[in-house]
């Protein structure tokens, strides 16, 4: 490898960490917010939601100058096709804070539910993929990639939960299905940010095996 490839590899490295630092504060703020409307952290959210557009595009510009300067081979030129897919994962995981961004505006604007809604413990499985996903890349690690994968079904069954439990709460309070349906789409919102962190976890295994794992059969 040349010194003049390593360099650029280590640029695109610490632009993937940013791009996956600034989605993850994105996506927890996003969850305070729910639980409490704030101008400012408003603000921040779009502004950092700016930041994570621009810096994909910046990501995609140098993976591809690096494939066309640099013509790297095997695992190298792995990570960057790795890389290529993985921003796009991200910018669509920050498209998914936004939504639940405009979800908590809506549900702020209505009545409240005569229950409090669980929202917790998907927010921290959410958190430890998206933190995951981003560390097994970087440290092209196949036992944390494995590790993400496998929390996914855990925050399927959460979302599925949830469906449940505010389907119960329209019918025995139907004033407030904007409310319920607003929170059935932030939970839909945090079960599609931890199937692009498997994404990401399934694009490492790729990467570091060259095992194709997201569309075997279980």
């Amino acid at each position: 490898m040349t010194i003049h490839l390593q360099r650029d590899l280590d640029k695109v490295r610490q632009q993937v960490l940013l791009l996956g630092g600034l989605v993850r504060e994105n996506t927890q703020q996003a969850i305070a917010y729910l639980s409490r409307q704030d101008g400012e952290r408003r603000a921040e959210i779009l502004d950092r939601e700016t930041q994570i557009n621009q810096l994909e595009v910046e990501v995609e510009e140098d993976c591809l100058k690096i494939l066309a300067l640099h013509q790297p081979v095997a695992t190298d030129l792995r990570f960057v096709v790795a890389v290529l897919k993985v921003t796009n994962d991200l910018e669509r995981m920050g498209d998914q804070a936004i939504n639940i961004l405009s979800r908590a505006d809506v549900i702020a604007s209505e009545p409240p539910l005569a229950f409090s809604f669980p929202i917790d413990r998907m927010a921290v499985i959410v958190d430890e993929m998206v933190t995951g996903s981003l560390d097994c890349l970087i440290r092209q690690n196949i036992d944390l990639a494995e590790r993400v994968v496998a929390m996914d079904d855990e925050l399927d069954d959460l979302h599925a939960g949830n469906f449940a439990k505010l389907r119960e709460a329209v019918i025995a309070q139907p004033s407030s299905v904007n409310v319920a349906m607003s929170y059935a789409t932030i939970s839909a919102n945090l079960e599609r940010i931890g199937d692009l962190s498997t994404n990401i976890a399934e694009d490492v295994i790729f990467m570091t095996a060259g095992d194709i794992v997201r569309h075997s059969i279980q």
